[in-house]
């Protein structure tokens, strides 16, 4: 098989079909009384939004946004404005006071006081070292600071996880999640975080490529579509892949598709226009994130 963009085609008609019907079933196996989202306002979170609302009606799904003192500042906006077109009702949760009660804001209040000057620390330290905070993440690091930093931040994706399980539980409700293919391999997300902790999780069987097709298809807005995979979590991450890998998301999809299809990783280079060693950087870090992943319930694709 030869590696190119159409190793993703699917009938999208019949995968958006699909994922539709197993949220709808799941729904009413789970005898939940209609669906919740964590909605960042990025691609992943808006099409499983979009999806839900497919599957089960606006009126029975609910956006839940979890801003926080120190966030992103446009999350919030994207976010709101990803409800409002797609007819869904937003529900703000402030999630500052929670952060502070669990110590979260301690040390990065005191170490670093401002959201502008976390982001410089953070792009400082990419370009000056082999290592990220990602990486750092996954691995662990022998830096007691760093180790602190890691900490704080990924704390936040969990107690937002917390959060929105508490909101779904209240109001019986089933939790719709957006993790994809892509981002499981890599380990590209928090675990046990919002981004991995869900009833359901409709693409994580599916690359970002196919979810972006899949977006396209469903009313995500023009918008969302064309900004930038940005971890609102880390300041001084633009996007994701260019920034902590170093190569834009469909390259890395063509990587993990060849890593997938156990092809050698001098083809996969060619094909994808690396080189060799990042075909087996990328294969590095899917077998060291291997204890990231979790069987959450997903539809199968071929």
């Amino acid at each position: 098989m030869r590696l190119t963009p159409a190793v993703f085609d699917l009938d999208y008609d019949a995968a958006v079909k699909k994922i539709e019907a197993f949220i709808a079933r799941y729904m009413k196996e789970l005898r939940r009384l209609g669906i919740v989202v964590p909605l960042s306002g990025g691609l992943d979170s808006s099409t499983a939004l979009a999806v839900s609302v497919r599957a089960v009606g606006a009126d029975k799904v609910r956006a839940l946004l979890l801003p926080d003192a120190k966030g992103a500042p446009d999350a919030l906006r994207f976010g709101r404005s990803v409800a409002k077109k797609l007819g869904v009702k937003a529900v703000i949760m402030n999630t500052t006071a929670v952060n502070r009660a669990a110590g979260v804001y301690r040390f990065i209040a005191n170490i670093v006081p401002g959201r502008k000057l976390l982001s410089w620390i953070v792009k400082r330290h990419i370009k000056r070292s082999n290592e990220n905070l990602f990486i750092d993440g996954i691995r662990g690091s022998d830096r007691p600071l760093t180790r602190q930093t890691i900490a704080s931040i990924y704390a936040k994706q969990r107690l937002r996880m917390v959060m929105t399980y508490r909101y779904a539980e209240l109001n019986r409700l089933l939790v719709v999640g957006s993790a994809h293919k892509s981002e499981d391999l890599l380990g590209l997300f928090v675990k046990f975080g919002a981004d991995d902790a869900a009833d359901v999780m409709p693409f994580k069987r599916l690359f970002r490529t196919q979810v972006m097709e899949i977006a396209r298809r469903t009313g995500v807005p023009e918008e969302v579509l064309a900004r930038s995979p940005n971890p609102e979590m880390l300041p001084g991450i633009e996007d994701k892949y260019l920034d902590i890998l170093g190569i834009p998301a469909p390259v890395v999809d063509l990587i993990l598709k060849g890593l997938e299809l156990t092809m050698k990783d001098d083809a996969i280079a060619a094909a994808a226009g690396v080189t060799a060693a990042k075909v087996a950087e990328l294969r590095g870090l899917v077998a060291v994130s291997a204890h990231m992943r979790n069987p959450s319930l997903c539809p199968e694709f071929a």
